[in-house]
């Protein structure tokens, strides 16, 4: 039962970790300047050498970047 637990509890903080790193994702693209969350089918089409990345919304948009009409970040 305690290993159980354990593992449990060491699941649940790897899938915290994972959701809070997928929430505060965005790319940006270098020729389009439109900012996408890292899910969007935009981000899949996009260059490797044109991708931006950014920490958050603000941070984007104070760069110029305009929010994907597909994903509405």
């Amino acid at each position: 039962m305690f290993k159980k637990s354990i593992l449990t509890l060491s699941l649940a903080a790897v899938l915290s970790i994972s959701i809070a790193g997928i929430v505060d994702a965005y790319i940006g693209n270098l020729r389009s300047h439109k900012f996408h969350e890292d899910y969007c089918s935009s981000v899949y089409q996009m260059k490797d050498r044109n991708k931006v990345y950014f920490d958050t919304r603000d941070e984007a948009i104070n760069a110029g970047y305009v929010p994907c009409k597909r994903c509405n970040p």
